[in-house]
């Protein structure tokens, strides 16, 4: 078996030659390094993280103080051969199963809508970097090297890994710290981190196991390494790891189908399983990082196992073992063998990968359309160095390319491209919560009913419109309902990002019930009563199993209505999304009538509507609609509901194909209404929806210029479009984009209703009972006077609804459906979410 370069030497400097007390003296060594590190890291932070820096700066720093201590020569008296001797095990241990974790974190529907631009910037990056190195290659001899380079060759090889390589590691754990993997730039940076990590390992492999690496016979006869055959053994181990991985853990969800936690067993030979095939690269002298990549990748996400593996390795790995893998870049500092020729060349090798980066940065910014400067911050982190640039280094030193001052030199330009790594982080973070502070997120913002015909067609590969999505739940028995909503707004599955689902519950109820996760017990016999978390897993896990959907379920006690609304909009605002959907206050009694069940919810609705940094839906849901004649309740899936739904078919209102649903949605006027409308437009783009627009126009004020046909003529005859800057041009431009997008496309029927007064107005709203499973409607806005005039008690009983909004969900008939509520986003006067009302 060939040399790894991934082993420990100073194992097999012990077991050559034993010295008595070394291995104590190890052992201690490193606890007491990993408590000085500890503290110290967490005093640092105390004070960086004021200024936005990651926790990664603060840990480097102290490894480096306590690097500087001398322990290693007052503990340990033996001399150590190199720098990487004590802690190349732990940390290629470590890097395995923190890149395993960053895997299975990753938003794979996200990171798919990132591929175009994720291997644009990774081929800007790596083509600039190589040919930066390249061109230095030879040059660098003189400051770095003090013996003959066996081949030029080799040395420019092991050059341009160097120069080019970043740490995905250390940018996916800056990125998730500053919660930037949430935005599309933030995604472009550690999807290109990975990318570029991933072929600076190929290259490393490739460059142990070619010809470059041979191995000397005699009579000067070179034979081929037997490393590629090694590395097509592991190849092979990796992918058929990667193949096996989805059905093997299927199998294991089958035997713990309604737990929140798999059982012990079964958890203990998913870990041991994962690590010992992460190892075989290792064993066979190549990095295992792909190889654990992949695992996480391909392990499934919406059952216990992925939530198992992720609790039981996530809090050890990120709370002591990255943190100690990222301080040991400082203590392994050497401060006695520190000179000129040391630090000047590490100083160069960052300047040169920061220059490299630069070029191809700013090469890409224009097909990518960003600035120029976000190009060069997003170069600045991807220039940050991991173990592969040390391993490399060591590869070097025994194959004669440069001596080992390199490794060192290599140590001091990790440790500086990491610092300012934090400053160029902060810049990014200030800039990407300024753009969605000040941006309109809104579904209005996303929809394609926004963008006219024209608009479209010069997009000569247009991206799916992802419409970013955060849903609140109360418990298992009401979440159906939401749920369904958010998948319906879902257009496309595979390009949808993860909805993040926020399960307030009842601590008191949490410790009454044994949680499935305590449960050891392998008698499948014995029932359990299962606690608010683990029924919500449930609802959870069926629905992405049955729609394709990612859910990311997130559970929060409750501390009272605004501390929960604080904590609702804060989630929201982490997660950039456009929309956030909570359930209403009115909830259906099994006689059908509506009633506000708890005041806290009431005031929870309250704080969020005043407090969303998004556009919010109140869903006030019917699920004991006794009739059919609509379509089916929003309470499954609509992949497990037959086309045949209550004995009838139900019809599209434009074609003659079935629909599971059929959907209104109201038009008086204003931003709030326009909101309803757009999501009306979204659900029109789901194939079991059928969506009809109905526009109130007050007869007095009727005209030829607001009907459908007129509007549909002055489109053909090329009628300019009043601009937005005129009261009132506003929505009719809307209702025109959203004509010719939706309603002459016959995905949407538009129908203008004539009324008079407001009782023609309320007298039409109950008349949509049993026609409809969902209306839409507007919580309020620039709403017409006259037709609003003689809505004063509602307006009154319904101020966190609105007058039309109260009536629809007031109606007691067992066949109204449900209602949908809409607010749009405001950006000029969105608080925070520290500002909300405390009560």
């Amino acid at each position: 078996m060939g040399r790894s370069y991934y082993a420990c030497p100073q194992v097999d400097a012990l077991v050559r030659t034993p010295i008595p007390g070394v291995a104590l003296d190890m052992l201690f060594l490193v606890a007491i390094q990993g408590a000085a590190v500890i503290v110290l890291g967490k005093f640092l932070h105390l004070f960086l993280r004021r200024y936005n820096q990651p926790s990664a700066v603060s840990q480097i720093l102290a490894g480096v103080a306590v690097g500087g201590m001398g322990l290693r020569s007052a503990i340990v008296h033996v001399d150590v051969d190199n720098v990487e001797d004590m802690y190349g095990g732990y940390i290629s241990a470590a890097r395995l199963m923190y890149v395993f974790l960053v895997g299975l974190d990753l938003d794979l529907a996200a990171l798919q809508n990132a591929t175009r631009r994720c291997v644009a910037f990774t081929y800007a990056i790596v083509a600039a970097s190589l040919l930066v190195a390249a061109i230095v290659s030879s040059g660098l001899y003189g400051s770095m090297m003090h013996s003959p380079v066996r081949t030029p060759e080799l040395l420019a090889a092991t050059l341009m890994v160097a120069l080019t390589n970043t740490s995905s590691i250390s940018v996916a754990r800056i990125a998730g710290e500053l919660n930037l993997r949430v935005t599309e730039n933030g995604r472009l940076v550690v999807a290109s981190a990975i990318a570029t990590n991933l072929i600076c390992v190929l290259g490393d492999g490739v460059l142990s196991s070619t010809a470059l690496n041979k191995v000397k016979k005699t009579q000067d006869i070179y034979l081929g390494s037997p490393q590629i055959t090694k590395g097509f053994l592991a190849l092979a181990v990796a992918g058929a790891a990667v193949w096996a991985v989805r059905p093997a853990v299927i199998r294991v969800n089958a035997r713990n189908v309604g737990r929140h936690h798999v059982r012990t067993r079964d958890l203990a030979a998913m870990l041991t399983a994962l690590w010992c095939v992460s190892n075989v690269p290792q064993l066979l002298g190549f990095d295992g990082l792909p190889t654990s990549l992949a695992l996480g990748l391909a392990f499934p996400r919406e059952v216990p196992a992925a939530r198992s593996v992720a609790d039981a390795l996530g809090p050890p790995v990120n709370g002591v073992v990255l943190p100690f893998l990222l301080r040991t870049i400082g203590m392994r500092l050497d401060f006695n063998a520190m000179s000129g020729a040391i630090i000047v060349p590490g100083v160069l090798l960052t300047l040169l990968g920061l220059f490299g980066k630069a070029v191809g940065a700013a090469a890409a910014a224009p097909y990518l359309d960003i600035p120029v400067s976000d190009a060069l911050r997003y170069s600045v982190l991807l220039n940050v160095k991991g173990h592969v640039d040390t391993m490399n280094m060591k590869f070097a030193k025994l194959e004669g390319v440069w001596a080992e001052q390199a490794l060192y030199a290599m140590i001091i330009g990790n440790l500086i491209s990491t610092l300012i790594a934090g400053p160029a982080a902060a810049a990014v973070l200030r800039k990407e919560k300024e753009a969605y502070r000040t941006r309109h997120q809104a579904v209005e913002s996303v929809t394609s009913g926004g963008v006219t015909q024209e608009e479209e067609e010069e997009e000569e590969d247009p991206l799916p419109q992802e419409l970013r999505m955060c849903a609140c739940v109360h418990s298992a028995h009401a979440a159906p309902g939401v749920l369904s909503l958010a998948e319906l707004l879902v257009s496309a599955p595979q390009a949808q990002p993860a909805i993040h689902v926020l399960h307030f519950f009842e601590v008191q109820q949490q410790q009454q019930q044994p949680r499935g996760a305590s449960d050891d017990s392998d008698d499948d016999e014995e029932e359990q009563t299962p606690d608010a978390v683990t029924e919500m897993n449930t609802v959870v896990d069926v629905f992405a199993r049955a729609t394709g959907v990612s859910f990311r379920q997130v559970d929060v006690v409750r501390r009272g209505a605004a501390k929960d609304a604080q904590v609702a909009c804060r989630r929201a605002a982490e997660a950039h999304t456009a929309l956030l959907i909570l359930p209403c206050y009115k909830e259906q009694r099994y006689d059908g009538r509506m009633a506000c069940r708890l005041e806290e919810r009431r005031q929870l609705n309250h704080h969020v509507l005043a407090c969303a940094p998004c556009s919010v839906g109140l869903l006030v849901d019917r699920p004991y609609r006794s009739s059919s004649g609509a379509g089916a309740t929003f309470q499954t899936p609509t992949s497990l509901l037959p086309p045949d739904t209550g004995g009838r078919t139900l019809l599209h209102p434009c074609s003659d194909r079935a629909v599971a649903h059929v959907v209104a949605a109201l038009f008086f006027g204003g931003p709030d209404d326009r909101e309803a409308v757009s999501v009306g437009a979204r659900l029109a783009e789901h194939p079991t929806i059928g969506l009809t627009v109905f526009r109130f126009v007050q007869r007095s004020t009727y005209d030829s210029v607001t009907s459908s046909t007129s509007r549909a003529r002055s489109r053909r005859d090329d009628v300019v479009v009043p601009t937005a800057g005129e009261e009132g041009d506003v929505d009719e431009r809307f209702l025109w984009r959203f004509y010719e997008n939706y309603a002459s496309r016959e995905m949407a029927m538009y129908v203008e209703k004539v009324v008079e007064t407001p009782a023609d107005v309320v007298e039409t709203l109950q008349g949509m009972a049993g026609m409809f499973s969902l209306v839409i409607v507007g919580r309020g806005g620039r709403q017409p006077v006259e037709l609003m005039a003689g809505l004063e008690r509602w307006a009154e009983a319904g101020g966190e609804l609105g007058p039309v909004a109260e009536i629809l969900a007031s109606i007691e008939s067992m066949e109204m459906g449900s209602v949908l509520v809409m607010q749009q986003h405001k950006v000029a006067l969105m608080p925070s979410a520290a500002s909300c009302p405390r009560r």
